[in-house]
């Protein structure tokens, strides 16, 4: 068989004993359980088809000891290929399916002599029913050790509780996606064709695009086997997120359409701010930029009621867009715009607003004009932007004259660099830009320094102050250290309407001016 031919004819040991390894977990599948209470799970989706081959040859290979490697005195008729031994294979179709990946199941099915199940409905009554008519106690499926849902599993795993019970088998645990792909060159067998048009992961229409990585300086996506990183692989696919389930479509074409819905909406001159990167969760680089934004949003008024820090995974970044966009009059990001594969800001903005990601063609000019003959795809990547969404704000830069890499903002969101001095100089024009919207009121805030230690003693009055101004009047008590005049905590009252402050103020002096080092009163 062609499988068979490929193995023999591959060069690469590594390939060579993954595909033995995960040839022999099948061969342990079918001694223990036997082939007619075993199915295999096929979804039309590159790892599905690695492993429907892998269980071909090792039913082709069912008369020898599988730590053996094969040879061309094993190899098999297409004939006696035919069909998985017994093996029983389903399918589950869905109307959100892609139909290249429902053909492509029907494909493999005559191809193969496969005498398919067709399943249909809600996956878990529907594999119920198949195991339970069936008698299935294993099944073989490809999932791989970086699948969302792959934490805590094995090669062998029993189903989780509340499931049907069987055994979930995954020979292709190990393996990495460029190995998925040299296993399907090197078997020289049929896969789906989306994966020639840049998709690198299949999910449901609604929550799959093709994978930016693999967009090309005319627009074209290279084909799945050609994607540089395997971390890289769900890049366009959002479904490990519970924001991203069908019942919850993209943003509207207003970013508050959602909030407007439920009745709610965002709160004037409130803002969100999303942190990008990796290198901050792990801690390998400093985040100054959320303090430098934060306090530069309250200097203009703006009252920041949301910070949040995420991977760079295309799904976080969309799911913490579409949490903060609705509610929120701006939402500013930082980080992830730059021309590595771990830059994925934009494709987070686009898939959370549904767009599709391609280059913003004044954007592709402006780069370009600045790099000349020696633009490349690396430089071109720092043009794309969701589809028809993205405005190009002009600056000027420190020594005069436009910066060449303006600022873009996709609806709501102002889309900021992570590098600390360029995000600065393009605060300048969000700056300006909000400013346009309006001047809001300053916030002003009394600060007492005190000479305590111990925050109980003062708990009762900060919480009679608010409740009796709640709504108008902000209440905060910070301990702190080492400080110059002996001060072991600091309170503060802050509001925008200076009366309510004032009379809040005088009542709280009551409580606190025999411990006060002293007080200050300021806008901020």
């Amino acid at each position: 068989m062609e499988v068979l031919r490929g193995i023999e004819a591959e060069q690469r040991p590594s390939l060579r004993e993954k595909f033995l390894e995960a040839v022999h977990c099948i061969r342990r599948t079918l001694d223990i359980f036997g082939s007619s209470a075993t199915a295999l799970s096929f979804n039309g989706g590159k790892d599905s088809t690695v492993l429907l081959h892998l269980t071909r040859a090792a039913v082709a290979l069912k008369d020898r000891q599988p730590e053996t490697e094969p040879t061309q005195q094993d190899v098999f008729t297409e004939d006696q290929a035919n069909g998985l031994g017994g093996v029983l294979t389903f399918m589950f179709e869905r109307t959100d399916d892609f139909q290249e990946i429902i053909e492509f199941g029907r494909l493999s099915n005559t191809l193969y002599g496969l005498e398919m199940n067709k399943l249909e409905g809600d996956f878990k009554p529907g594999l119920a029913n198949f195991i339970s008519q069936h008698r299935i106690r294993a099944i073989l499926i490809g999932t791989r050790s970086s699948d969302p849902n792959a934490k805590g599993q094995d090669k062998f795993c029993p189903s989780s509780a509340g499931w049907p019970p069987f055994m979930r088998v995954n020979p292709i645990f190990d393996w990495e996606y460029a190995d998925v792909w040299s296993f399907l060159a090197a078997a020289g067998v049929q896969y789906c064709q989306l994966y020639d048009q840049g998709y690198t992961s299949l999910g449901a229409i609604h929550n799959t695009l093709q994978n930016s990585a693999l967009l090309q300086p005319d627009g074209t996506y290279a084909p799945a086997h050609s994607l540089p990183d395997g971390q890289l692989e769900r890049v366009g696919r959002g479904d490990t997120q519970p924001v991203l389930r069908p019942s919850q479509p993209a943003l509207s074409e207003s970013s508050t359409d959602v909030a407007a819905a439920e009745g709610l909406g965002p709160k004037a001159h409130s803002a969100a701010i999303i942190i990008v990167g990796d290198e901050i969760l792990s801690g390998k680089v400093e985040d100054v930029n959320t303090r430098f934004l934060c306090a530069e949003l309250r200097s203009l008024g703006w009252e920041v009621s949301r910070v949040t820090v995420v991977r760079d995974e295309v799904a976080d970044i969309s799911a913490e867009v579409r949490g903060a966009a609705p509610n929120h009059e701006v939402v500013l990001t930082a980080g992830g715009l730059g021309p590595t594969c771990d830059d994925v800001t934009m494709a987070g903005i686009a898939h959370a607003l549904g767009k599709p990601l391609e280059r913003h063609t004044a954007m592709e000019q402006r780069l370009q004009d600045r790099f000349g003959s020696g633009t490349t795809p690396a430089h071109l990547k720092m043009a794309e932007a969701p589809a028809g969404e993205a405005e190009l704000i002009d600056y000027a830069q420190p020594s005069g004259g436009l910066s060449p890499f303006p600022l873009m903002k996709c609806r709501n969101i102002y889309v900021l660099p992570g590098i600390p001095h360029l995000l600065r100089q393009k605060w300048k024009a969000v700056q300006e830009h909000l400013l346009q919207q309006g001047q809001p009121s300053p916030f002003h805030t009394h600060v007492w320094r005190l000479l305590l230690t111990d925050e109980t003693s003062i708990a009762p009055a900060l919480g009679d102050i608010a409740r009796r101004y709640a709504g108008a009047v902000s209440v905060g008590s910070y301990p702190v250290s080492s400080q110059p005049d002996k001060a072991g905590i600091l309170v503060s009252l802050e509001s925008k309407d200076s009366s309510s402050l004032a009379s809040a103020v005088k009542e709280m002096d009551e409580h606190l001016s025999f411990h006060a080092i002293e007080d200050d009163t300021k806008a901020k």
